[in-house]
């Protein structure tokens, strides 16, 4: 099992594109137009099995911003107040042939924002991953609901059927996602569905 960033220009992009698109069809009939310019493939051998977009939040604003009722700088995250935003970053879009392969894309995710300095992540996720995270005692904070209503008009039917999985913005610290390095189990931990995911 491996990973990587994906580029913009890197010759596997266009596929994981794909990859990640198809599995938002399948879950919740929704379409996403644009993905973040920073990707996280995980493969096993050479096949694509998990995928998911970063953004940097030094770099552009964050899309789970739009939820926030509140300046990001006033959030606080297991009690401690948020770090700078190049030290901030956020995970979406994340697709996993199986839920078996779910802990090695967070594995990623952990690894490769930690070489680029980053603390605190933050993403929106589903209820079958609130209590996937809870399940395993990763340490999140809830920032707010994800509201549909919070998205410009034009762009929330694309959404399909996603706001219906509950979905809520959550932060934690980096480290504490080194669980994922000490699962050599990863069955123990999936969501219950075993098909095709996106969350």
């Amino acid at each position: 099992m491996h990973h990587c960033w994906i580029l913009p220009e890197h010759p596997l992009r266009e596929q994981v594109e794909t990859f990640i698109c198809e599995r938002y069809w399948l879950n919740f009939h929704a379409c996403l137009r644009t993905l973040p310019r920073l990707l996280i493939a995980v493969f096993e051998e050479s096949r694509l099995v998990a995928a998911c977009g970063v953004q940097l939040a030094d770099e552009q604003a964050l899309f789970s911003q739009a939820y926030l009722t509140q300046p990001l700088e006033n959030y606080r995250v297991s009690n401690k107040p948020l770090p700078q935003s190049e030290n901030l970053a956020e995970v979406g879009s994340m697709a996993a042939l199986t839920p078996t392969y779910l802990p090695h894309l967070f594995r990623a995710v952990v690894r490769l924002l930690d070489d680029k300095g980053r603390d605190v992540v933050i993403f929106t996720a589903t209820r079958a991953l609130q209590k996937y995270f809870r399940r395993i005692g990763v340490a999140l904070t809830e920032l707010e609901t994800a509201q549909k209503s919070a998205l410009p008009e034009s762009v929330r039917d694309l959404w399909g059927n996603y706001y219906q999985h509950q979905p809520t913005v959550l932060a934690g610290w980096l480290t504490d996602g080194n669980v994922f390095e000490q699962m050599t189990t990863p069955r123990q931990y999936v969501l219950s569905q075993q098909r095709e995911v996106a969350i």
